[in-house]
């Protein structure tokens, strides 16, 4: 058992700094939605990270805002860009099921989050706040998955990462065709 406990703390000391600087090196996260009828949709939005989830502005007029006030769900990623990875079949990524919450204007959160978004991504902000069709939405993160390449896949928890568990269960040989 303890020595478990020092095995993950290993690596957790060695994975930690690794997602943090992943993480913080994107702007962007994928947004996978889904709406009354069940149908999905991948869209994408610009982020800030505050201590209590991943920020969004984002305006009704696209089908992921839509979808998140019918249906509070989603699923988040950052992955890396195609030209700087080694292969496409093994690109490094961190996957979020996250819980949506619609952040009211004019409140304490509407300003922080929008202050966050505005240092993050500049003055357009500021503009697209002040759109009625635009709403905030903070995503809360609930369990997650880093995964380095191959046979490196790292369960993680929403509260800033810090349960990191490596996943013994690799790939599989598939049974020879006769």
């Amino acid at each position: 058992m303890v020595e478990h406990a020092e095995k993950q703390a290993r690596l957790q000391g060695r994975l930690e700094p690794e997602i943090r600087e992943f993480r913080d090196s994107m702007k962007t996260l994928l947004l996978a939605t889904v709406d009354d009828e069940g149908t999905p949709n991948v869209s994408y939005a610009p982020f800030a990270l505050r201590e209590d989830g991943y920020y969004i502005l984002i305006s009704e007029l696209a089908r992921h805002t839509r979808n998140l006030l019918s249906v509070p769900s989603v699923s988040l990623m950052m992955v890396e860009d195609e030209q700087g990875c080694r292969t496409l079949f093994a690109r490094k990524r961190l996957t979020f099921d996250a819980r949506p919450e619609r952040v009211e204007r004019d409140t304490e959160a509407w300003l922080a989050g929008i202050r966050a978004l505005t240092e993050r991504h500049g003055d357009m902000v500021t503009g697209l706040a002040g759109l009625g069709d635009f709403h905030l939405f903070r995503l809360v993160p609930e369990r997650g998955l880093f995964v380095k390449g191959f046979g490196q896949a790292f369960a993680v928890s929403g509260d800033d990462l810090v349960d990191v568990l490596h996943l013994t269960d690799g790939h599989k040989t598939a049974p020879a065709h006769q």
